[in-house]
């Protein structure tokens, strides 16, 4: 009976452990693993999260171009030789066969003075160095003789020799008593009139020649090394007229106060249509380079603040690559500094930032 008594309460103890094992085992509180091929909470979240850094945007593949490297200045004309006209021979002018703002040609007469007197001169000369030489002559054929001395002979040739010596002079007298072109051009001023006498040296006007015409520009310092002779450049006038030339002249010193140095293009000018002392916008031809066109709305900075455009690596994120402009036109503007086949975003690029994953469609 006593045993009885003490098996009912064991009984309890094992039923209840039994129950609690058997609700730890299959209840509520079971942990089943995920049959196999089924991705679990976690890694379906992570794989939303990847899903979400694609950015969509819109790309373009750009080539490189070759183009003109230009450097742009302001200049003026300048003529291309410039003399002030000088009388040689005292006297009253006579003819001024040029009018002045007229052309004339390398060796024509602008100027004559009168020379009448200087003609009778000149043959009177010419008569006193025949007779010198006839008495040099005679008092050699004496000298062969013993019958004079070496000394007369020195004075006859001294004689004839001083004959000729005014001779010589009255005839330069006769050249510069006629003023010639001594080169071709315009005959920019003329301060003198038929009738007026003129004294040695006075001055009596301009000439000019235009043709070539030179253009000067002050090229700053930090430039002068992309010029040299024969480099090409275009020039524009206010006007509209333009032409094309070429570097004549570079001057060997810079100019103190502004440290520009001088250089000097040569321009045709057949028509003498380019007068001298005109304002000219020059455009020199430096070099040809290879670089992208792009829209300026493109452009960006990079963390160092240089100018950078936003562009696709291979493995599809942002790369912010810095370049610099060289020419600006009105649309596009032509950039160095990408590599020949790059792929650019053009719509979008404000929205990713360097290392951003894309998903780029790509324009034609």
């Amino acid at each position: 009976m006593a045993l009885k008594n003490k098996l009912g309460p064991i009984t309890a103890v094992v039923v209840a452990t039994a129950t609690v094992g058997w609700m730890l085992a299959g209840g509520n509180g079971i942990t089943v693993s995920n049959p196999q091929g089924q991705p679990d909470e976690n890694t379906v979240s992570s794989q939303s999260a990847e899903i979400k850094q694609a950015y969509s945007v819109q790309a373009k593949t750009l080539t490189p171009k070759r183009i003109e490297m230009h450097l742009p200045l302001s200049g003026k004309t300048l003529a291309g030789e410039t003399l002030n006209l000088v009388n040689s021979y005292q006297g009253r002018v006579t003819k001024l066969p040029i009018e002045k703002g007229q052309f004339v040609k390398k060796g024509q007469s602008m100027m004559q003075i009168d020379t009448r007197t200087l003609k009778i001169q000149i043959e009177q000369a010419g008569l006193q160095v025949k007779q010198r030489q006839l008495e040099l002559d005679g008092i050699k054929k004496l000298n062969s003789t013993n019958l004079t001395s070496k000394v007369n002979v020195a004075q006859a040739e001294t004689d004839l020799a001083s004959a000729k010596a005014n001779q010589s002079s009255l005839l330069i007298d006769l050249e510069n008593a006629s003023l010639s072109a001594p080169f071709s051009g315009i005959l920019n001023t003329l301060d003198v009139q038929v009738g007026q006498v003129l004294s040695s040296g006075e001055s009596i006007g301009s000439l000019v020649s235009i043709n070539p015409i030179k253009v000067k520009v002050d090229i700053p310092q930090n430039k002068i090394h992309q010029v040299e002779i024969g480099t090409p450049g275009n020039i524009r006038l206010e006007s509209g007229y333009e032409a094309d030339g070429f570097v004549s002249y570079i001057s060997a010193t810079a100019n103190e106060s502004s440290r520009t140095i001088s250089v000097e293009m040569q321009i045709d000018n057949p028509n003498n249509i380019i007068p001298a002392g005109l304002t000219a916008a020059v455009d020199f031809i430096i070099d040809e380079q290879k670089a992208h066109a792009l829209s300026p709305a493109l452009l960006t900075l990079d963390d160092t603040g240089r100018t950078a455009i936003k562009t696709i690596s291979i493995d599809n994120t942002v790369t912010i690559t810095p370049v610099d402009i060289v020419k600006s036109e009105r649309d596009h503007v032509w950039v160095i500094g990408l590599p020949d086949n790059v792929n650019v975003i053009t719509v979008g690029q404000g929205f990713v930032s360097a290392g951003d994953l894309v998903d780029a469609h790509y324009q034609n």
